[in-house]
């Protein structure tokens, strides 16, 4: 299958896109951070329905986060099923009314790679879309582009063969100068084979199968770059600007499986023309964590330690252990905290995908279960606080259940009662050994979702990580009935989720 660029549209010069802000154009939000100011509601359970605006069937499962413009919101699932199933390569775009959940229109976005539904480590569903003040784009990550206008008017597709070597898709698109940022491979003429691990192994790890970031053209379809350097497939490249505005994106290379791009540690790109401005090799480096930078700063978790380098060169320039000598507050709901503490860390990286700079504070979800991490900037303290990984709320009692180190596992059922899943893990409590999804920063507060539907609400400037910085244990829906690799969306005071079964927005009453 060669890689394909379908035009459909008329009189192209006449139509132009903006670069515009959108609500929540992009994962990451306005800001390429996950953060943005304002308000939202602090306490809420999809359980009991409290602070519900309104809840939406979706045909499928699906991944990626909500994205929104106006009252436009666009969200990718996995095509309608009509018995149990665990493969699928279609994927849906769908359009709703953000003010009241209705359903605008779909379109069929088809793809080569055929992966295993609701997996726990992204299916074809896990990029997120992007939307401009003209268009919305859909990404298959089994090999496909799809433009639409807000009216469900297509414009544009590209499609490709991914190489399979690995599961894992965690790269989030983002738009910059009226590009859409993606990942895929520059070999536009693998066979189909090459989408499965078996197929992709026989080809080795020569360069030629790397996947590398690449800018298309959001009115043409053109690709306007690719960068230089390699990206991993378990990297979630970030987008920003250098002391001296410069637009680069950090993105890095390693992990799980020995991915083959090399070296693996990170590289910053201009995000101008896809070209080098360093590579810095780390040992062991896991590039499955967002690669998050300032302009003091590009942060990362390497085994057990927290690192700095200098966004300039690429030079390390701090280091500190995430377990020696760190302050633990435990024992919800009658919290204790204890200083000068050795924390006991699980053998795989100690986060993936969970992190998140806002302030002076990086937090992160710890690989192990039930401990929120941060460390601060400045003074370099490192704190941990255990919550419960599940609450289990019943509507009709109105009692509650708190199970502290276990969760009650997930029916994995889609909204018409079929299991969308193959992988037993997918059932999990969403800690750990996971493509977790990443928090979202609304005002003072930090939202932490986890697979099973709870979501963290702490104040994420919180003098101390203790029970005085966690608000609520809040909920997308019933115990063992909610899924969710998704982050929280954010727009005119409302956050946005999803999850297996349903769209929700949620909203302070």
């Amino acid at each position: 299958m060669n890689t394909t660029i379908i035009k459909t549209f008329l009189c192209l010069a006449l139509f132009t896109f903006v670069e515009v802000r959108a609500d929540w154009p992009q994962a990451s939000g306005p800001g390429y951070n996950y953060v943005v100011k304002g308000k939202a509601a602090t306490s809420f359970s999809g359980t009991a329905g409290t602070n519900i605006r309104w809840r939406a069937k979706l045909p499928n499962t699906g991944q990626g986060t909500p994205v929104v413009y106006g009252n436009r919101l666009f969200v990718q699932c996995h095509e309608p099923i009509s018995k149990d199933t665990e493969m699928s390569s279609l994927t849906i775009g769908l359009c709703f009314d953000a003010d009241t959940g209705q359903e605008l229109w779909r379109h069929e976005i088809s793809a080569a790679r055929t992966t295993d539904l609701s997996s726990l480590f992204s299916d074809n569903t896990a990029a997120s879309a992007i939307v401009t003040s003209e268009i919305v784009v859909f990404v298959n990550v089994g090999g496909c582009i799809s433009v639409f206008d807000h009216q469900g008017n297509q414009k544009w597709t590209y499609q490709w063969v991914p190489f399979g070597r690995h599961h894992s898709r965690q790269h989030e698109p983002f738009i910059f100068k009226n590009q859409i940022i993606v990942v895929k491979t520059v070999h536009n003429n693998l066979p189909l084979s090459a989408t499965t691990k078996a197929g992709s192994h026989s080809l080795g790890r020569g360069k030629e199968y790397w996947t590398h970031l690449h800018a298309f053209d959001l009115k043409t379809g053109k690709t306007n770059w690719i960068a230089k350097t390699g990206t991993g497939c378990h990297a979630a490249s970030t987008f920003g600007y250098t002391k001296s505005s410069k637009p680069v994106i950090m993105t890095g290379r390693g992990g799980g499986h020995q991915p083959p791009e090399e070296p693996f540690g990170i590289s910053r790109v201009n995000a101008l023309d896809g070209s080098t401005d360093w590579d810095r090799g780390i040992k062991g480096y896991p590039s499955a964590q967002n690669v998050t930078f300032n302009a003091h700063g590009v942060y990362g978790f390497v085994g057990h330690d927290h690192i700095v380098l200098d966004p300039e060169n690429g030079d390390e320039i701090n280091r500190v252990s995430l377990t020696n000598n760190v302050r633990i507050t435990a024992g919800y709901p009658d919290y204790e905290t204890k200083t000068g503490q050795q924390f006991q860390p699980a053998k795989k990286a100690i986060t993936y995908q969970t992190n998140l700079v806002v302030g002076n504070y990086h937090y992160f979800l710890s690989h192990q279960a039930g401990f929120i991490g941060r460390i601060n900037l400045k003074t370099e303290v490192v704190e941990y606080l255990q919550v419960p990984l599940q609450i289990v709320r019943n509507k009709v009692t109105h009692e509650s259940q708190i199970l502290q180190n276990t969760t009650i596992p997930n029916d994995m059922k889609n909204a018409d009662g079929f299991r969308a899943t193959q992988d037993k893990r997918n059932a999990g409590s969403g800690w750990g050994h996971v493509s977790a999804a990443s928090p979202t920063v609304v005002g003072q507060h930090i939202y932490l979702p986890t697979m099973v539907g709870t979501v963290y609400v702490l104040k994420w400037n919180s003098p101390k990580l203790d029970k005085q910085a966690l608000v609520s244990i809040s909920d997308l829906g019933p115990a063992g009935q909610t899924w969710t690799l998704s982050s929280l969306a954010h727009s005119k005071g409302r956050l946005y989720a999803r999850t297996l079964k349903e769209l929700i927005c949620i909203e302070a009453e």
